[in-house]
This record gives structure tokens, sequence and C-alpha cells, in this order.
């Protein structure tokens, strides 16, 4: 196939535009068309089959007779099944008015003629009225379950719950939200008993496990409230929005990490802070293998990176630049393997004592914004991915986890379960935050949330790893009362990550110090320190390569349509760009076994289906477009996803406005 490189530039693009955020608009509209779209394809369709039914039937008494019996038939059909399902009053009213209307309509139509002035006015002025009507009805139907949810529970389904003797007070009803205030019967029920309850509400309302939660009165043990969202408001991954506070201190404002489900932004705070009482928090960041707690993380440790008094060291004895590659040059010091990581470990505790001793010097009993200003000490943040392979090797992190917190130190520890066979209980302990995504079981939750968190709704086991990205943050800082709200985390695209980071790099402190940097000694002297994921890959230390064993499928996880967790491998055979935004989306394998073929066969099958796609006038596709002709081709979709990826390189094919899409690039006669 003949093919020509077409360079497309973006004149007027806004910066650091988080993956092209009006798309999600876009995509919203068109959802909200096709959700109401019905009626209206059905008026549509009504004229030109009226039509065609008089050009064959016109004539005939035994066809109008039969149209004429027909119509009648389906009106009262309509009546009969809306009894059935119970519908109200004026929504079955509507329904057997419509299906009257149009009946009638078209048996006219189809008896008298579809091109006659009464018939065509009638569908010109009478069909638009009633598929808007419906239209409107739609509209109104997430709000109308919603009042439907709240007046279900003052009709004495408490007594179903097992809360017989409790009273629902007035309910506050919102788009897809119902607030049920509860007083409880006092001596006899208690917070537990409706936490408890929450499940079984669930069920009898018809909505998930998590969509019901329990938020007690902290001043009133008998009193409290359900919250039910029946909707997931959470689908469409919110765009990130940019650094949130650039060039600011890390005390300045918390840091995004996400959207509650009621649409407030989800802010976590690393630094303790004397007025609000506020202490210095570790973190740990867990969640099943592709619930998307590292594309989550990034999200953090990016707008960390634009502040200019933190400095952050990254470590991952797994994965190598795999997780952290994007944003290794925002790194002072990045451990890809686990020599390196010992070496920051071992380090620490001078660190921290040096740093302490430093503050105390001084009069402070914490890290503090002015602190940090006027002894040159910036915020340190030790990240540690894959943490459960250092504890495994029997790397001891107690005594760093009870002691840097004073030092102006935070730890993040991201893994997939904190079970005392993957982290030292003494190290949980002394965690105060966490951000836990999908979880395998209620028992995996429970390592990082706390009883009344679980208590009051939140249940991470219930996405498992189906809904990446979604997850619930416990810390000093956030609103209690929103422990047990489901979060999602920003959607990031990898290239706006690199371009924030370079840009903030100015503005952020050079290095961790003159403190920290001496209490480190030659250690720190000698660190690793990347400009790209490429410069981390080629430099790793021969001999601890990441093998596939190590890989965490956390980043081959599909966050929506985000394709940010995908990194594919690159041909050996062939050195290809870095992988373009969109298209290293995994997609799944077809039903059978695929016939391996050898790679010219497979390339020969590949061109012949885009030819294919040209010939019927298709230019643009998205790899999901292949997925039918997957056993025709003879391999894997990773492989059909590279030769994608060298297809752009050559011209033949090239990205564009739209995440994930290819354009077949035709060549034009000379």
């Amino acid at each position: 196939m003949m093919a020509r490189r077409e360079q497309t530039e973006h004149a007027g693009q806004p910066e650091l535009a988080p993956a092209r955020p009006h798309n999600g608009l876009v995509t919203f509209l068109s959802d909200k068309a096709i959700q109401h779209s019905g009626p209206f394809a059905v008026w549509l369709a009504e004229w030109p089959l009226a039509a065609a039914a008089h050009w064959q039937w016109g004539g005939s008494a035994v066809a109008s007779a039969f149209l004429t019996l027909s119509a009648v038939g389906i009106t009262g059909t309509t009546w009969w099944a809306g009894l059935e399902h119970g519908l109200k009053r004026q929504r079955l009213a509507m329904a057997v008015g419509t299906a009257a209307c149009a009946s009638s309509w078209f048996a006219g139509a189809a008896i008298g003629g579809a091109t006659t002035t009464l018939a065509v006015n009638s569908w010109l002025m009478g069909g638009p009225t009633i598929a808007l009507a419906w239209a409107v009805k739609r509209a109104l139907r997430t709000n109308e379950n919603t009042q439907a949810s709240g007046d279900q529970l003052k009709e004495g389904l408490f007594e179903k719950i097992g809360l017989a003797r409790a009273k629902a007070r007035a309910s506050k009803v919102e788009p897809n939200k119902v607030t049920v205030p509860v007083e409880l019967d006092r001596g006899k029920q208690t917070h537990d008993d409706a936490a408890k309850a929450a499940k079984g509400l669930a069920s009898a309302l018809g909505v998930p496990e998590n969509a019901v939660r329990w938020e007690k009165d902290p001043e009133d043990a008998g009193r409290g409230q359900y919250v039910i969202v029946p909707e997931d408001m959470l689908k469409e991954p919110t765009p990130w929005p940019g650094p949130s506070c650039p060039g600011g201190s890390i005390a300045d404002a918390p840091v995004p990490v996400g959207i509650y489900e009621d649409g407030p932004v989800c802010a976590i705070w690393f630094n303790g802070d004397e007025e609000t009482g506020r202490n210095a928090q570790h973190y740990q960041v867990m969640g099943m293998t592709g619930a998307g707690k590292s594309q989550g993380g990034r999200v953090a440790l990016v707008d960390l990176m634009t502040r200019r008094d933190v400095v952050l060291w990254l470590l991952d004895p797994s994965k190598g630049a795999q997780t952290f590659g994007p944003i290794l040059p925002g790194a002072d010091w990045a451990a890809l393997s686990m020599s390196e990581c010992q070496a920051v470990i071992n380090v620490l505790p001078n660190v921290i004592t040096a740093r302490a001793n430093q503050l105390g010097e001084h009069g402070y009993d914490q890290w503090t914004a002015e602190a940090g200003a006027r002894l040159n000490m910036p915020y340190l943040i030790v990240w540690f991915e894959e943490v459960a392979k250092l504890f495994r090797d029997g790397v001891d992190l107690a005594p760093i986890a009870q002691e840097a917190r004073s030092a102006g130190i935070s730890l993040v520890f991201s893994l997939q379960r904190s079970s005392h066979t993957s982290m030292d209980t003494d190290v949980r302990a002394n965690i105060g935050g966490a951000g836990v995504f999908g979880t395998n079981s209620a028992t995996d939750s429970g390592f990082a949330l706390s009883d009344d968190t679980m208590d009051a709704g939140a249940r991470p086991e219930a996405w498992k790893n189906n809904k990446p990205g979604y997850s619930y943050w416990e810390a000093a800082g956030l609103d209690e009362a929103r422990f047990a709200t489901p979060t999602r985390t920003y959607l990031m695209d990898k290239q706006v990550a690199a371009e924030t980071i370079a840009r903030y790099r100015t503005v952020r402190a050079p290095d961790v110090g003159p403190v920290t940097t001496a209490a480190a000694g030659p250690a720190y002297a000698k660190r690793s320190r990347y400009d790209s994921a490429e410069q981390a890959a080629a430099e790793r230390p021969a001999g601890e390569a990441t093998t596939d064993a190590d890989l965490d499928a956390d980043d081959m996880a599909l966050h929506a349509t985000d394709p940010e967790y995908a990194d594919i491998p690159i041909d050996i055979d062939r050195e290809l760009s870095p992988v373009p935004p969109g298209l290293d989306v995994p997609f799944g394998q077809p039903g059978g076994t695929v016939g391996e073929k050898s790679r010219e066969e497979a390339l020969d099958e590949l061109e012949a289906i885009l030819n294919e796609f040209v010939d019927r006038g298709q230019l643009t596709f998205a790899p999901a477009d292949v997925y039918p002709f997957l056993p025709r081709i003879g391999k894997s979709a990773s492989w059909v996803r590279r030769e994608f990826r060298r297809l752009e390189g050559d011209g033949v094919l090239s990205l564009t406005d739209d995440t994930g899409v290819y354009q077949i690039n035709v060549a034009q006669p000379a």
C-alpha cells in the first residue's frame, strides 16, 4: 500500500492541555445525543415505511382492515404491558397515547397515502413534538429514580433490613443523590447496626453495594444518615486539570489526586501543620493488579514536582523505569534496582537524624515552610513502588517509618496487598494515610482502611480491577465524612506529565540542601538522575533487568478510555518512537485459538485489511476496529499494536486529534 507521511500541527493548542479535554466534552454530548435519539429515529423512519406500505397495499381493502386492527392491537398491548410493569399513571397514559398516535398515523398514511397534505403536516408537526416529550421524560428519569429511592425508605423498608423502629427524617434529594437522616431506636440500635444494614438496603433498592453508605453523627450515637447514589457518576474519567499550586510550597495547598463521585476534588496533605494540629503523614497506596494505583500515584507525583520546596526520591526494585519513566527528570534520586534501593535505605537513618537535629536546634518541632526556607531544607518524599519486594528480601523499614515524619520526610509505600507477608506490621502501624484502589477481598481492604470507613460503606473489593482509578482516600486533613466516598483519580497523559515537569524544573529545589546532602554522604553524591526513561533503561545495572514476572499488570490496565497504563514492549528488531497517546490501549483476544503466522504473512494480511478500510472509505480507525481480524492476521493484539507504531513511524499511519485513533495516509497522485 502506497502511503505518505502527513504532519499535523495543532496551532494555538493550550500548553500542557491534559489529554485534550475537549474530546471528553464531545464524547459526553455524543453519548447524551445517542441516549435521547430513539424517539426521533422512530419518527424519521415512520414516513418512508408508510410510503412503502401505501405503494404496496394502498388499494387493498384487506390490508386496510389489517392495518386498522393492528393500530388498535398495538395500543391495547401497550396499555396491558404498562399495567403489568406497574407504570405510574402519567407514564402509562403517555405511552398509550404515543402508541395510539403513531400506529393510527401509520395506518392512515399507508391506506390513504403518505404524501397527502394531512399526512405530511401531521407527521412534521406531531412527530417531533411527541419525540421531544419523550426525550425530556428520559432526561428527568435519573432524578425520578433518585426520588423513588428516598421515598422507599419512608415505606417501612427499615423493617426489612433489620432496623425496625428506626425513623427516617425528611430526605434531601439532589440529582443522583439522596441523603436520608435517620434516628435509630435508642438503646437498642447503634451505628454499627446501621452500617451493617447498608448492604441490605442496597439490595432492597437494587443498587450496587457501595452505592449506599452510612455516615454517623459524631455527636450523637443514635443518629446518622444514609447517603444513596443510584448511578455511578465516575464512569467518565476527568482529565488532569494541571498543577494545583505551581511554584508554591507543599504547605500552601494539598495535592489533588482525583474527583469524588459527587464532584468535589479529593486532595491530600503530606506535611504537618501546627495550627490545625495535623501531623505529617506516611501513605500506603494499595490495590490489586490492574486497579490503577500506579497511574493514581503518578498524578500526585507530578503535582508535587511543581512545588518549589519538595524533593522526591523514587524507588522501584521491580519495574525499573516502567512506572516512573515519564517523570524521572523530576526525581532528585531515582533508585531503579535492588542495590540502588538499598543504598537509599542505608542513608535514610543518618538523614533523619541530621534533619531532626537541625530543626530542633532552631526551635522547630516539625518541618514547616518557614523552616524549609530558612534552613534550606526542602520537604523530602521517599516513594517506594513495589515495596513488597523489599520486605520479602528482609529490608527493615520500621525505624525509618517511626522517625521520619518529625524530620520533614514522608514515606509512600505502593503495593498490591499490605498483609503481614508483604509489609512489616510495625511499618503499617506508622502509616496514617491510605489510597485504596480495587482489592480482591474485604480482608485486603481492611489492611489499609479503618473499620469505621469500611463500616460506613467503603468496599473497594466490589471493584476489584474492573474499574481502574476508582479508589478511597483516608488521611488527616480530609473530611472524615468522605473517607467512604468513592473517588476516581485524574486521567493524565504521559506526555503532559513529562512536559509539566520540564517546565517547572527551574522553580524547584535543585537538591535536598546541605544538611541532608552531608548526611547522605557519598551514596547521594553518586546517585542516579535521569533526563528520560530511555536513559534510565540504557543505564540500568547489568544483571538486574526487569523480567516479565516483575511487571505489575497495573500498568497494563485500562483506565476507562485512558491509554496511559500500557507500556507495550518495543520490537527488538527496530528502534521505534515513544508510544503515542492513545495507541497502547490493550484489547482482549477473540475467543478460540489464534493461528500463528509468519511475520511476512501477518504483515500482508494487516496491509490487506487497511486497504479494505480505504476501499470502503474508512480512512480513520481505532485499534479495536482490527479486533475481529486477529484470527485472520494470525498474531496477538500486542503484536498488531507494535506494528501500528512502526507504520506510524513510516508515515503509513498518523495520529488524529481523537485519542487512540489513526488516520491512513493514502498517497496522492503527483
